[in-house]
């Protein structure tokens, strides 16, 4: 059970805190207002309603003040924000999106890769999924299992692992079936493992790494730049994808050097299967 699951939002004369499931006070009566905990902060509020959002141990994360409304939670490590225009922060406070927008729709896990927003009346679908991958992927992690390439094959069922370049960031990520993972080298690795982790919003994923930095707990984000030469062998591997293995990959024949538009795979995979519009339309879930 996640710790903000064991602590429980108190009254005591018209102010709010925490306790913990024996009742021990782990945060003293001193809020106006106060909001169970999601990833690991909770939104509260002063005396002059101010917002702010605190942790476990009532550090002030994101100070008062900064925002003139706030979302009361996270969602995937997520939340928006308002002041004058609206935004997107992470848990660290920092601005993924910014204060650019008059509305931003409430923000949906199973809909993070397509979130509706409107900047007068022209509407526009943010990808926060694609947008936040470098600042939050790879940040507080915590190793669940490990695995050889065969191991991870044998076990997610593929027979490949190809590997991805987002065109917009450089970043490299690697699919296999209909899911993808992160990569954090930005070179061809000698002893690749595969990672189950946990980062610090608690987004479990899988994680390519060097065989010697497993167990690190933080990676810079994985880039990889591409001159002329690399460029064309790359479209000329392009067209061959579907016979790209992780092994190829290994011997730096990669297949990732073309425009790749949509790293995280066909938007499917985001609705198990089903088209936006059966998930819209409620066909898919007449079918669960």
């Amino acid at each position: 059970m996640r710790k903000e699951q064991l602590l429980n939002i108190y009254e005591d004369n018209g102010l709010y805190g925490a306790k913990d499931q024996n009742g021990q006070i782990v945060i003293t009566a001193q809020y106006t207002e106060m909001y169970q905990f999601s990833c690991g902060l909770s939104l509260v509020r002063n005396s002059q309603y101010q917002y702010a959002y605190i942790d476990y141990d009532n550090n002030i994360v994101i100070p008062f003040g900064v925002y003139s409304w706030c979302e009361p939670r996270f969602v995937c490590g997520y939340a928006r924000v308002l002041k004058d225009k609206w935004g997107i922060i992470n848990t660290r406070g920092d601005l993924i999106i910014p204060l650019k927008y008059d509305k931003i729709w409430a923000l949906n896990e199973e809909y993070l890769c397509s979130i509706k927003a409107y900047d007068g009346t022209q509407e526009t679908s943010i990808n926060l999924l694609k947008l936040t991958s470098n600042n939050m992927l790879l940040d507080g992690l915590t190793y669940i299992a490990t695995y050889s390439v065969n191991d991870f094959k044998e076990l997610s069922n593929c027979s490949h692992v190809y590997i991805k370049k987002d065109i917009e960031t450089n970043q490299l990520f690697f699919t296999y079936g209909t899911n993808i993972g992160a990569v954090a080298i930005n070179s061809i690795p000698k002893e690749p493992m595969f990672s189950i982790v946990s980062n610090s919003n608690g987004k479990i994923f899988v994680l390519l790494t060097e065989k010697c930095d497993v167990g690190k707990t933080s990676f810079p984000p994985s880039s990889i730049e591409i001159n002329d030469d690399s460029n064309k062998k790359g479209k000329k591997l392009a067209s061959n994808y579907h016979k790209t293995s992780f092994w190829d990959y290994e011997n730096e024949k990669m297949n990732d050097y073309d425009n790749w538009s949509d790293p995280f795979g066909d938007e499917r995979a985001f609705y198990d299967g089903w088209s936006r519009e059966d998930v819209e339309s409620g066909l898919a879930d007449a079918y669960e």
